[in-house]
């Protein structure tokens, strides 16, 4: 019989916790929520200020069961469910429906699975705060009502099954006014010119131009015939030095991750979703398997504080001793400024040892796990390591002549390197190519002559705010204060999955689903859609928990504009047909052919819901538009995939895809080409399409070397030959012959370049 009952979410934690606690402890697993608002009903009374009726989850009876169980033989029950409101509200939870005595219950809470950690959250035991749980009901509760109340409008007068969310439909209307602030953009013309000078040693450096009369009055060429003018007047000129201007800068390191900034790096640098992140983070913190034990290898991965505890500065300064040296150790660590309303009870997310190194434990994570795990442990000694200082130098250069052109040319220095040793912050993909590079520049001295080599002129224009992606999409609802850490993940994956966006290269598009659900929406339901209505009631339902507000209150301040909005949509709101149109039968079967928008996009449908065979569907390429497509087009795309005969024994298909149409054969997908069409490729033709395919694949591959842990390759690629190993491409440096690298020289490439 054991004295003690431990209750966690998840049987991982079980395995990782139980190794801590002796014999008398025994652990068990919830899964997660055990108890929720009905599925079926609404499961709020309105006359009765909002009151919730809970029932037991489906398959949740069996584990409450269990739990009653073993906690009648228990003197304590410690309920040691997540550190956060939805982990508060489980073991509430668990408590009402288990009926378990109040004075047999302890709540405790960690952030990391450790022995100490453990041992000093069941010292540190105390009551459920009902105030934490009154916090998520209050989110839970508003998420049904919004649910019950605009998702039933939007599927009569939109298009059935669609939903509507406090954050996710604000997310939507970020989105979408980012696309018309894209569309309404209007690009300015701008010309940038630049000169390449000899100096009387001669060495080579690149200027631009800034200014004219003065360095301080800026000089702008906005047309073609005035940067002919100006480049004509800087051939003909003379120049100077006119001043030197040197000075050291520092670039402090980062602060340790949040949600949101692990979220955002992720995308950045490992190109994964929030939601495969935050997964490959729960299994980081719930414990993976080293050398047959379960270890718990970072803290709590939903939070919005950078603070750290002492024991872990410490410990990453010993490592920065011992790895580096003393003078890469940093001073104070400076907490960023906090974005909204943060909720600083937890840690940042860092590692819970400098016990376990990435590189020591590589070999017993997934490949995954490792590059997450090696981001947090990178970014939790960078933040505790010294800033990064640079030598940057300004030459300013003037034409001798009085209209006074002057150009200038910056370059940098790396003087110390500091957290740069370990770590470099990822940055979105070039949206704008900066017109500010820097060089390393050449000695010179003040009222030096200069020689021109020649002047370059380039005609560029502005361009529109870029589309978001999912790291900036997070950044953006983070600055504004909308949604919470354990939203964020989900919220993204519902507006995508509800087909109100897309991604394409990782940028978010309003589909016009999307694009029209949030026009009606923001037409009767603005104010809940307003940024800073949604970001206040974010902050009244965080001050739930300090007890300032009353849940119920709270919940009716939103609902009540909600439901006044509510009215006069159901009178108001047109039904709209959102693209759909009858092209008439199909000849063959008598079916009706529809264009609508699904939740994919355009599409044809052959066949009604309500026939007796399924409809059968096509998505509507970019060779078509859904407003003019005609019946025989539509009839066309339902014809594909066309088998047309067989190869070696394996079926040919010909398809039409999102970039055009193509022959599949085996696992190969292979364009058809301009000169051939999807209508009339033969067998033949298709064949040859095969054998080209494989011709140009062999071609591809220069070397490959088998016997490894991960296989290198020796590539051709588009920008010349390079080395592939463990999904990463290599570029090979000039003085090597692709041909004739050895795996030692490989390497040692691949060694050079991860420096």
């Amino acid at each position: 019989m054991k004295k003690y009952l431990v209750i966690v979410e998840s049987p991982a934690k079980c395995k990782t916790i139980n190794k801590f606690l002796g014999k008398d402890y025994q652990l068990m697993a919830s899964f997660g929520h055990v108890r929720d608002l009905p599925v079926k009903s609404m499961g709020i009374d309105l006359e009765k200020g909002f009151e919730p009726s809970y029932v037991t989850m489906k398959d949740k009876s069996k584990v409450l069961k269990e739990i009653k169980q073993a906690a009648k033989t228990s003197e304590i029950v410690y309920l040691a469910t997540d550190p956060d409101r939805e982990g508060e509200a489980i073991a509430w939870h668990i408590a009402e429906a288990t009926k378990l005595p109040e004075d047999k219950i302890k709540r405790i809470v960690f952030n990391e699975i450790t022995e100490s950690a453990i041992k000093e959250a069941i010292n540190s035991s105390r009551n459920i705060n009902i105030n934490l749980v009154y916090a998520q009901q209050a989110r839970r509760v508003l998420d049904r009502l919004i649910g019950y109340t605009l998702s039933p409008l939007l599927s009569k007068k939109i298009q059935r099954g669609l939903s509507a969310g406090r954050v996710q439909s604000v997310a939507v209307k970020i989105i979408c006014k980012r696309e018309k602030e894209i569309q309404d953009f209007i690009p300015k013309e701008y010309w940038v010119i630049e000169g390449d000078f000899k100096t009387s040693k001669n060495a080579i450096f690149t200027a631009k131009l800034v200014a004219k009369g003065s360095i301080k009055d800026k000089f702008e060429v906005s047309n073609e015939k005035d940067a002919l003018n100006v480049q004509n007047h800087l051939q003909k000129a003379n120049y100077t030095i006119d001043d030197i201007i040197k000075k050291r800068i520092k670039r402090n390191p980062p602060v340790p991750f949040i949600t949101s900034t692990l979220q955002q790096e992720a995308s950045r640098k490992l190109n994964w979703t929030a939601k495969k992140t935050m997964m490959m983070a729960q299994k980081l913190y719930e414990g993976v398997d080293i050398n047959g034990e379960s270890v718990g290898l970072i803290t709590y991965m939903r939070t919005d504080s950078t603070r750290l505890s002492d024991s872990s500065k410490l410990a990453a300064r010993d490592y920065i001793k011992d790895t580096f040296s003393d003078k890469y150790i940093g001073g104070p660590v400076k907490v960023s400024k906090k974005k909204g309303n943060v909720q600083d009870a937890h840690e940042a997310i860092r590692p819970v040892s400098t016990e376990f190194p990435p590189q020591k434990i590589q070999s017993a994570l997934t490949t995954d796990h490792y590059k997450l795990y090696k981001l947090i442990w990178d970014r939790f000694i960078a933040s505790q390591m010294k800033a990064a200082e640079y030598d940057r130098t300004q030459i300013i250069i003037c034409t001798d002549d009085s209209e006074s052109y002057f150009l200038r040319a910056t370059g940098s220095v790396l003087f110390f390197d500091g957290f740069t040793r370990v770590y470099s912050e990822g940055s979105e993909s070039d949206d704008t190519k900066d017109d500010n590079k820097e060089s390393s520049l050449p000695l010179v001295t003040k009222e030096e002559k200069l020689n021109l080599e020649k002047v370059n002129s380039e005609q560029k224009f502005t361009q529109p705010p870029p589309r978001y992606s999912e790291a900036s999409l997070v950044k953006e609802l983070e600055e504004l204060g909308i949604g919470r850490p354990s939203t964020y993940a989900p919220t993204l994956s519902t507006i995508q999955d509800r087909g109100y966006v897309t991604k394409e290269q990782k940028k978010l598009l309003p589909s016009e689903l999307g694009m029209t659900t949030n026009d009606h929406l923001e037409s009767f339901f603005n104010t809940i859609l307003d940024l800073k209505f949604t970001a206040n009631m974010e902050t009244q339902l965080d001050d739930i928990q300090d007890g300032k507000h009353q849940w119920n209150d709270v919940v009716s301040k939103y609902y009540k504009p909600l439901d006044d909005m509510m009215g006069v949509a159901n009178k108001e709101m047109q039904k709209v047909s959102l693209g759909e149109r009858n092209l008439g039968k199909d000849p063959k079967s008598g079916k009706d052919v529809l264009v609508k928008i699904g939740r994919y996009g355009p599409m044809v449908q052959l066949g009604l819901a309500e026939d007796d065979e399924k409809p059968t569907f096509a998505s509507i390429s970019d060779d078509y538009d859904i407003k003019t497509i005609s019946l025989a087009q539509a009839l066309s795309l339902l014809a594909y995939p066309k088998a047309i005969g067989n190869f070696e024994d394996k079926e040919i298909l010909v398809n039409r895809g999102k970039y055009g149409p193509y022959v599949k054969y085996d696992s190969s997908f292979i364009s058809i080409p301009d000169t051939l069409s999807i209508e009339t490729i033969s067998l033949d033709e298709a064949i040859q399409l095969i054998h080209d395919k494989r011709k140009e694949d062999s071609k591809r591959v220069i070397r490959v070397f088998k016997d490894q842990k991960y296989p290198i390759e020796v590539l051709n690629g588009r920008y010349g030959p390079y080395i592939k190993c463990n999904s990463k491409n290599y570029k090979i440096p000039k003085n090597h012959d692709a041909e004739k690298l050895t795996l030692e020289d490989c390497l040692e490439i691949i060694k050079k370049k991860k420096k």
